[in-house]
């Protein structure tokens, strides 16, 4: 709610108001376009500060708010996840939400965006949100490649643009970094081309 604003800090269990200043329009405007009902958690990017500010409530002392000196991005199929415990790379189902930078949108009535590196043979399976995805990898410590990537032949009303750039994307990959329940997958230039969270294990 506008006149309530409130933030929730990765790793934090303290809610904070966000202050109505800076760069908090952008983030309002953000936040009201993806949002399915008032009030509903979002994972979004900032860049701030956290400094005290005068209180809504009359007579109340001043109270620690964030200052969203620029707003970076909204991720709304994302989440903090668990950044304790780093998800093993092979046998968990990774959902896929940034693409190139892009938050990844699922059409209604669509499969989301995923893969699962198998823990035997070096296979990959998924899908890219409108047809299924196989194909192998090859694995050297943080050198990850995938091969034969091929999908089935469904044609989609929505999300087609989407799954070329995915299937584009895992054509770049070469290196990987997990950090908590985050997987990303880089180019050769080191560049984020996919960022995946785990969902759960099989």
């Amino acid at each position: 709610m506008a006149d309530a604003a409130t933030i929730t800090l990765c790793g934090e269990s303290e809610r904070l108001p966000v202050a109505m200043e800076a760069d908090y329009k952008t983030l309002e405007a953000a936040y009201v376009k993806e949002r399915r009902q008032p009030g509903e958690a979002i994972l979004v990017s900032v860049e701030g500060l956290v400094a005290p500010r005068p209180s809504a409530e009359a007579g109340q002392p001043p109270r620690s708010s964030l200052v969203v000196q620029r707003f970076v991005g909204i991720w709304p199929r994302e989440t903090c996840g668990n950044p304790l415990v780093d998800s093993p790379l092979r046998n968990t189902y990774w959902k896929l939400v940034r693409l190139n930078g892009a938050p990844v949108r699922v059409a209604e009535r669509q499969r989301e965006p995923h893969l699962i590196l198998a823990r035997g043979e070096q296979r990959v399976s998924g899908e890219g949100g409108c047809n299924r995805l196989t194909g192998s990898f090859g694995l050297e410590g943080d050198r990850l490649r995938f091969r034969g990537m091929a999908g089935t032949m469904m044609a989609c009303p929505d999300g087609m643009e989407q799954e070329q750039r995915f299937l584009q994307a895992l054509e770049k990959v070469e290196r990987y970094r997990i950090s908590g329940s985050h997987l990303e997958m880089l180019d050769g230039t080191g560049a984020v081309v996919a960022r995946f969270e785990a969902v759960a294990l099989r």
